[in-house]
């Protein structure tokens, strides 16, 4: 069992004992989740990055956010009708206060025309060494219904590109067959960050340097029932522990969460926690007050709403509150677009506010801007 495992490792000055947690405890009190539409609403100012066209740009998801330069950039997938159709793409915009955005341009255009398989998948943007990153998953498949048996993502890619003043360039091969969630953190001296490969099985990619595609793949222990592990978000908890919390594709309704002791370079055995989940994207931010905030989808039978928590050490949450909640109905039909959503977050803390971007039923990027002094419990 994960306590076990945990027990092996030595407390040292001011970290806390791994020892003492239960890795199956993320939720402090189950209680509080149990009827998440009845969740209170943070009070927040709510802005539309960019608004989805019919029959031209229908379908967009898979939005992050960085500031550089003065100025919110914002990136995301973007195709004419459903998601992952030949022909999506990458698009950003910017913004100089959060709430007043650019019109969208294009990022990374599709490489092949709209008769080629190839694809964008957005994968994050960031800031590294003084400059503006952006990754990019180029696949040529989207066979969902080959996991397990075949192929899902042909000719996996994660490309990198880099903003030079006036325009984005391609200027990297990141990871080879790599689909990441967020871009890479550090884990004591290296980067890391969680992949799935062309067949959608999950481990963690460790590189020593940045300076090229050197990564070392960890797998995780996949067993059943944890043979469909997904888009997990990766943290480091205050007592130095590495954390996966990562989406259940095998629908239990519950978030799963692996752990390490060591850096990266081994994971403990997944575990189901008690912690409710829609079978999405979640998203952790350390605030630079210290405490944890998790953001997911806690209904386990929608996208709706999309909801916080909060933790001091990292281990375990509380105090949720709905960040958005009674989504409007989709415009425009597409594939894999529900209605009445919002989903995929990722948030950042800048100028006393967490600031969430997010997709509305997939069609819409917004974001939200909540005054931490108000958020927090």
């Amino acid at each position: 069992m994960i306590r076990a495992i945990l027990a092996a490792s030595l407390c040292s000055g001011t970290l806390l004992c791994a020892a003492s947690h239960d890795a199956r405890r993320l939720l402090a009190r189950d209680a509080s989740l149990a009827s998440p539409s009845l969740l209170p609403e943070a009070r927040g100012r709510h802005t539309f990055v960019f608004r989805g066209k019919q029959g031209e740009s229908g379908f967009n998801l898979h939005s992050y956010l960085a500031h550089f330069d003065g100025r919110f950039w914002a990136i995301w997938s973007s195709s004419q009708v459903g998601e992952e159709d030949p022909g999506q793409h990458i698009l950003y915009a910017t913004s100089t206060d959060g709430r007043q955005w650019s019109n969208a341009a294009v990022l990374a255009p599709d490489p092949d025309g709209p008769a080629g398989p190839q694809r964008w998948i957005a994968r994050g943007v960031f800031v590294d060494g003084g400059h503006l990153r952006a990754l990019g998953a180029l696949v040529e498949s989207a066979a969902y219904r080959e996991r397990g048996s075949g192929v899902v993502w042909r000719g996996l890619k994660l490309m990198r590109f880099t903003w030079t003043g006036k325009a984005w360039e391609q200027d990297m091969e990141f990871a080879d067959d790599c689909m990441n969630n967020f871009p890479p953190i550090r884990l004591k001296d290296r980067d890391a960050m969680p992949c799935r490969d062309s067949g959608m099985n999950l481990s963690v990619a460790l590189a020593a340097s940045r300076g090229g595609n050197a990564w070392k793949f960890i797998p995780l222990d996949a067993a059943p029932p944890f043979h469909r592990m997904d888009e997990p978000a990766m943290y480091v908890a205050r007592d130095g522990t590495a954390q996966l919390l990562i989406r259940d594709g095998a629908r239990s309704g519950y978030l799963i969460r692996s752990v390490s002791l060591d850096g990266g370079k081994s994971w403990s055995k997944p575990v189901l926690t008690n912690y409710p989940d829609a079978t999405s994207k979640n998203f952790v931010l350390r605030l630079a007050s210290g405490t944890y905030v998790l953001i997911n989808n806690p209904d386990q039978k929608r996208r709706d709403p999309l909801a916080a928590s909060f933790s001091r050490d990292g281990w375990v949450f509380d105090h949720p509150i709905a960040l958005r909640k009674n989504a409007p109905g989709r415009r425009y039909a597409g594939r894999a677009k529900g209605s009445g959503s919002y989903q995929y977050p990722h948030a950042m803390e800048y100028g006393g506010a967490m600031w969430v971007i997010y997709s509305t039923n997939k069609e819409d990027i917004e974001i939200s801007e909540f005054p931490l002094s108000g958020l927090l419990p």
